[in-house]
């Protein structure tokens, strides 16, 4: 199965960026459904996710740029990686956080302090570990995180039969 997408990247590609608009569906979804608001860590990682979604989706359509494009998608799905790993690690570790975050991204863009909103997204705060519901033994940024692994897991499998398929076609 994988060997059909390793022929197809511009399929493959698609297929991933599609993934990763749903992870962002799943998250504003969920957030509706338990009342979250959402803090400037959420934010970072639906953002994170957007990015590596757009990056994939226009490296599958735009084949000349395709190498420059496809390592956007990489950044996006490498910051979301950092950002929901960290909101995981303060879930266990309260005195990491070091401020509060529960301004949300609108906030941050009031007021024009986008290293602040890139901070937050990336270091979080107290806000972003504590009442984070559970969801079948998980809470919501333990989920973020097993996304973006399995994300990541599946672009690197692809990337490897895509590379065995290349050299046994030479």
């Amino acid at each position: 199965m994988l060997d059909f997408y390793a022929r197809r990247p511009r399929l493959a590609l698609a297929g991933l960026a599609i993934l990763c608009f749903a992870a962002v569906g799943a998250a504003v979804t969920l957030g509706a459904i338990f009342n979250l608001e959402a803090c400037a860590m959420c934010w970072f990682q639906r953002l994170s996710f957007l990015l590596a979604g757009a990056g994939f989706l226009l490296a599958a359509a735009w084949e000349r740029g395709r190498i420059v494009i496809q390592r956007m998608g990489e950044l996006g799905l490498l910051l979301a990686l950092e950002s929901a790993g960290r909101q995981t690690y303060l879930l266990s570790h309260l005195d990491a956080a070091q401020d509060n975050c529960s301004a949300g991204l609108f906030y941050y863009l009031q007021i024009g302090n986008y290293n602040g909103f890139f901070r937050a997204g990336m270091f979080g705060g107290i806000d972003c570990a504590e009442n984070q519901p559970t969801i079948l033994g998980l809470q919501l940024p333990e989920w973020s995180l097993v996304a973006v692994v399995c994300l990541i897991v599946l672009y690197g499998v692809w990337l490897a039969r895509k590379a065995c398929a290349t050299r046994a076609k030479a």
